[in-house]
């Protein structure tokens, strides 16, 4: 934490998301998971830029608009609004780090695996490199069928938002139902980044929730296994699901993140 900082509210940046000025040389860019919207990493950005931090949240192609939006948005649509954020950024800052939920974290994964725009440091927030349930994976095959995925066919969701808390459930906002075109190009963008793994070689903090039901918390073992990042620190929270960032864990989870990322900050803190 720098001395002096004080809790900034953040300055709503339509249709690019939540921005939060700051102080600090190392600045993040938060990404929101699948179906949700930054409103997912408000918690973290509050936090962060108390901390000093500049923050932009973006808001993916697709998301907090309309289900029709996300069915005909493609994963290279998110690629490209995570490196435009992380090149905003540095235009401001001397560095960047990527905080990604989700799909957020592999976004964040792709984004420091192709080196360009250059990220500082990582924090993988739920990683999704298996999904609790891997039936949907036969989708990513199913697309090279001719009429298979349309865009109006959706897979509405039975259990709504991994969270934990009751109230920070009630208060999250996202899709409650999936389209089936969105959750192939999710699949797809898990595929390359699966590939991608040993090329990440940044700073890495891994966080799970140990309640995970939609990324189960061994992820955590597998990308301790595939990722060449130097070092890696990882944590497992005892109360906490999928959605960390909103979760009953919310602010242990931010504080942890802050305390990385002053590490990291270039030139000190």
């Amino acid at each position: 934490m720098c001395c002096g900082c004080r809790p900034t509210s953040p300055i709503a940046a339509e249709p690019d998301g939540l921005v939060w000025p700051g102080t600090r040389r190392l600045g993040c860019v938060l990404v929101h998971g699948f179906t949700a919207t930054p409103d997912e990493v408000r918690p973290l950005g509050d936090a962060l830029a108390a901390a000093g931090f500049p923050c932009h949240a973006v808001r993916l192609p697709g998301h907090a608009t309309t289900l029709a939006d996300l069915a005909v948005v493609g994963h290279r649509e998110w690629l490209t609004t995570v490196e435009s954020a992380v090149r905003r950024m540095a235009s401001d800052v001397p560095g960047v780090a990527l905080a990604g939920v989700s799909l957020g974290a592999l976004l964040a994964l792709a984004v420091a695996a192709a080196g360009v725009p250059p990220v500082q440091a990582l924090v993988l927030l739920g990683t999704p490199l298996r999904f609790a349930d891997e039936r949907a994976a036969w989708l990513r095959f199913a697309a090279w069928v001719p009429g298979a995925i349309g865009p109006t066919r959706l897979v509405h969701k039975r259990r709504g938002r991994d969270i934990l808390d009751e109230a920070a459930r009630a208060r999250s906002r996202a899709y409650d139902a999936m389209p089936l075109a969105a959750v192939v190009e999710l699949l797809r963008l898990r595929a390359s980044v699966k590939r991608m793994l040993h090329r990440v070689t940044h700073p890495t903090l891994v966080l799970h929730g140990r309640h995970d039901r939609t990324a189960p918390v061994a992820n955590v073992d597998e990308l301790r296994r595939r990722l060449a990042a130097q070092p890696l620190e990882v944590e497992v929270f005892e109360r906490s699901a999928h959605v960390l960032t909103e979760d009953a864990e919310r602010d242990a989870v931010a504080a942890r993140i802050a305390g990385f990322l002053s590490r990291y900050e270039v030139g000190g803190s």
